[in-house]
């Protein structure tokens, strides 16, 4: 085989099919990890991609274990952590050693959580999750030491450095710059017209797509006949509708599903828009938890791969 050749291995199918038997035994935690996420990120989108991240990672690391994982929901934390760390370090250094200095014994969670948005803004990533981990998962100071590798006393001081942020007035909350929200219109309209070759149209030629957690497209071209056909399929017996949403402070396209006359949340996409055109598009079908909190943010139903909650 040359290296020009297509890579699709007999060894590759035994994968996909043992990725998906790992992520079914997760599946339980999948609502913890989400929540955990939430917390270090400070917003539903960046917590979703933390989620995906930290599968993969859990799904690299548990094919390379040679002893079973005893405690999964701390080993699946600790993945997370690290993960979280890592994308961290890019924008400015973690700190990891603390002195030995005393920590308040207790906080009001309701406070921490309801600064969270605000607080993760500013504090190094060891201190949010050990906030996270201690003051709304109610893990022990010991078992925040496990899952951050660090000591009790390293624990402590991280505490008490987020929790003195909770008392900080100089807060402030960083934005992301915006898609372009006539294109977004554009993309509504055509999606919910069911018109695939206007839609392709507003693509870039090389623009992505990827389902989060599933499959990632390429090209124009790839997406119409991949995500795009696949969902538009007037053969199916209730249709999609695109609603431009402004979500958490970015306009978004909300897919509603319309079945026996009732409407609800059963998608999202995220564009990224250059030069008038979609570079990109995250669809969030099979991100339960996120797509959940969409729906109770915006006061609807919401129905994951077939079923109403």
């Amino acid at each position: 085989m040359t290296m020009t050749d297509a890579l699709d291995l007999p060894e590759l199918k035994a994968t996909r099919q043992a990725r998906r038997e790992f992520l079914d035994r997760l599946e339980p935690l999948r609502s913890d990890l989400y929540k955990y996420c939430r917390r270090l990120t400070g917003n539903a989108f960046d917590a979703e991609d933390l989620v995906q991240e930290s599968l993969a990672r859990a799904f690299t690391q548990a094919a390379q274990a040679h002893s079973p994982i005893v405690s999964p929901r701390a080993w699946l934390f600790r993945v997370a952590t690290n993960a979280y760390v890592d994308s961290y370090r890019r924008q400015s250094p973690v700190l990891v050693d603390a002195p030995e200095q005393a920590a308040p014994d207790a906080a009001d969670p309701a406070e921490v959580r309801d600064a969270w948005a605000e607080l993760v803004t500013l504090l190094p990533p060891q201190e949010r999750a050990a906030l996270a981990l201690k003051d709304l998962f109610g893990f022990t100071l010991t078992e925040v030491a496990d899952v951050l590798r660090t000591s009790v006393g390293a624990v402590k001081a991280a505490l008490h450095r987020g929790r003195g942020r909770l008392a900080d007035p100089e807060r402030s909350l960083k934005t992301r710059e915006a898609p372009d929200r006539r294109l977004l219109d554009a993309v509504a309209e055509a999606f919910t017209a069911y018109d695939v070759p206007r839609l392709t149209a507003l693509l870039l030629a090389d623009a992505d797509s990827e389902i989060l957690g599933v499959l990632t497209e390429y090209g124009a071209e790839n997406i119409r006949g991949g995500s795009i056909e696949h969902t538009l399929d007037l053969s199916k017996p209730y249709r999609y509708t695109a609603d431009v949403v402004d979500l958490w402070g970015e306009p978004v396209l909300v897919i509603h599903i319309v079945r026996d006359g009732h409407r609800a949340v059963n998608d999202l996409m995220r564009l990224t828009t250059e030069d008038g055109k979609v570079r990109s598009i995250r669809w969030y079908y099979f991100s339960p938890n996120f797509l959940t909190e969409v729906a109770a943010t915006l006061g609807e139903p919401v129905e994951l791969n077939g079923h109403h909650y």
